[in-house]
């Protein structure tokens, strides 16, 4: 079942400084309600992620990925290269500067699930996190760079309101320079 999402909201930022959080891709579990942890195995020449493996939960199942990103000045994309579910997806953030220095952020997100689901439901599950996804990716914007009210996020009745905290004592991990967790055969 494949679905795609969606979503347009602004933040009261340069695009510099929101790519600067999008960039930040070992906090995705901070603000990404279905990353559970994430690394980075290569970066690109300007040390933006290029080769990442996740650990998520995909409506309700749980999945490790090989995911590939490609960053641009204003634009970061990723593409799943493997799935130990069997799932896929892909998806970007735009970035555009828009009137007074803010910036306008367009998400949108393909996810193909290879469980049969119904597609009004699927849909639904993936739009919610979505707007979750964009609660907590304002806040967490806000606590990286101390400015608060940032976003103007239309909530949809049903998302609960969702807060940033950062950990009290970040992990440190050090690592060979080729290391590589277990996560499919990349």
């Amino acid at each position: 079942m494949r679905t795609k999402t969606d979503h347009r909201f602004v933040i009261e930022l340069d695009p510099d400084q929101v790519m600067d959080a999008l960039l930040m891709v070992e906090q995705l579990p901070d603000w990404s309600p279905s990353h559970q942890d994430v690394r980075v195995a290569t970066r690109d020449d300007q040390g933006r992620p290029r080769r990442v493996y996740v650990s998520a939960n995909l409506m309700g199942r749980s999945d490790r990925q090989v995911v590939e990103y490609d960053c641009g000045d204003h634009r970061i994309a990723w593409k799943v290269l493997e799935s130990s579910a069997g799932g896929g997806g892909k998806g970007w953030f735009e970035l555009t500067e828009i009137e007074d220095g803010a910036t306008e952020v367009w998400y949108h997100a393909e996810v193909y699930l290879p469980i049969p689901a119904p597609g009004m439901i699927m849909k639904r599950t993936q739009r919610r996190e979505g707007e979750t996804m964009i609660a907590n990716f304002v806040a967490f914007v806000e606590a990286v760079t101390g400015i608060e009210g940032l976003g103007e996020v239309e909530e949809a009745p049903y998302v609960e309101e969702v807060g940033y905290e950062p950990p009290a004592v970040a992990p440190q991990r050090a690592h060979r320079p080729n290391f590589e967790p277990g996560f499919g055969t990349a």
